[in-house]
């Protein structure tokens, strides 16, 4: 089946070419790439495939942490689609040089390892190209797979055409699984236990971001927030969370006097509604940075502009992802992760579920049913009962990305 697929491939190649040619001496970057036809590719020591914009996130912390570790290491990151490449560009700017993967047709992959001549190709998630794979294995260029998985449904699948796929997982020198059970998968297609790692999930590696304790007693003062009170920030709240919690603040203040809120609507423009809301149950309302002199103790702090959410969970006891208490599907629960806040969330979590999954294996944060349960953790949080693992760097220098990172940058030194 291989070499049915490498003649068709071959031939798709050909047919394509001169329209290619064409596009790609008009500007067009797409087909300049796919013919690999670009005299001015540059040589490099790692390339790294990622499809689009979900592999182009994990493998950015992978580049970050080899540019940290060996900033002169020359990267090369290739993508399939448009939205890929836009969000590559990006999200590496000038620190990388990023292209579109080469057709998968033994010509001009062989033109761009030529050129590129990478000392190790990277590979992220389940991206399986058999002349890329093929044509590197036969000029001797290391191969390895990152952030590997692979469903049910698709194992099922491959089992078909298993000697095909085990022939090309035959080149791969290693493998990095994001669970056992992807793993174990593997296993019908040859890959042996001495060439594989279960790393875990990259995708939930961003650095973490030192708290700065200056920073965050400037942003308590911003927001009229005592050093020692507690404070729960509420970001990306959705209608119906602010009034859930407004209407709890009674009780959680008789368990919590040193209780703070601040609420971060999803969006801004519905702040006049919400001081309205809370106007309507009976509280003050202060806006965030305002210079008011005072803040009493059960106002609620109002954020009524964009980009100081991160700030504002940095500076946080406990944080609140919106989305998760009405049906929407929940926001980014990692956010105050990385800036090492314990976070708390409802139950609506189908946008979120690995995410929350890995703050819950990892003890940041909770998954609540109720406002009331809420106001529980925070209870018992304001008395010392309960408290939650932060995230430090210390946890990313042992994480997915850095056992990766660390496999790397060995092989690159003794390639």
């Amino acid at each position: 089946m291989i070499t049915l697929y490498r003649i068709l491939t071959h031939i798709a190649y050909l047919l394509a070419y001169p329209y290619g040619f064409l596009k790609a001496r008009g500007g067009a970057v797409i087909w300049r790439d796919r013919l690999a036809i670009d005299t001015d590719a540059k040589p490099g020591d790692l390339w790294i495939h990622a499809a689009s914009v979900g592999e182009v996130k994990v493998v950015s912390c992978l580049v970050d942490f080899l540019l940290r570790s060996a900033p002169k290491t020359r990267i090369l990151v290739s993508v399939i689609t448009s939205t890929g490449y836009r969000a590559a560009c990006d999200e590496f700017g000038n620190r990388v040089d990023v292209r579109y993967l080469p057709a998968d047709a033994a010509v001009p992959m062989r033109r761009a390892l030529g050129r590129i001549q990478p000392r190790m190709i990277v590979i992220a998630e389940t991206e399986i190209w058999p002349n890329f794979i093929l044509e590197a294995n036969r000029l001797s260029i290391p191969t390895i797979l990152i952030n590997g998985r692979m469903s049910d449904k698709a194992g099922r699948r491959y089992r078909w055409m298993c000697g095909s796929v085990s022939r090309v997982l035959a080149c791969h020198r290693h493998f990095f699984f994001k669970t056992k059970e992807d793993a174990e998968r593997y296993v019908v297609f040859g890959v042996a236990a001495d060439r594989a790692t279960v790393a875990g999930d990259m995708k939930f590696d961003a650095p973490v971001i030192e708290k700065d304790p200056q920073a965050i007693a400037e942003t308590r003062r911003r927001a009229g927030v005592a050093p020692e009170a507690f404070l729960l920030v509420a970001g990306s709240t959705r209608p119906g969370e602010e009034e859930l919690l407004i209407r709890e603040l009674p009780d959680i203040l008789s368990h919590c006097p040193r209780f703070r809120l601040i609420v971060a609507p999803r969006h801004v423009e519905r702040a006049e509604e919400i001081k309205a809301l809370i106007a309507q149950c009976g509280h003050r309302c202060s806006v965030y940075d305002s210079d008011q002199a005072t803040v009493a103790a059960d106002d609620i702090i109002l954020v009524d502009r964009m980009g100081v959410l991160n700030e504002l969970y940095a500076a946080a006891d406990l944080a609140f992802v919106g989305g998760t208490l009405v049906d929407i599907g929940g926001h980014n629960l990692l956010e105050p992760v990385w800036v090492g806040t314990p976070v708390v969330y409802g139950p609506s979590l189908a946008n979120v579920l690995e995410g929350a999954t890995y703050i819950e294996a990892n003890q940041y944060g909770r998954r609540v049913q109720t406002v009331e349960e809420l106001a529980s953790v925070i209870g018992a949080m304001c008395r010392g009962s309960l408290s939650f693992r932060v995230k430090t760097s210390d946890d990313y220098m042992h994480s997915p990305t850095a056992v990766v990172g660390a496999y790397i940058l060995k092989e690159l030194r003794h390639a």
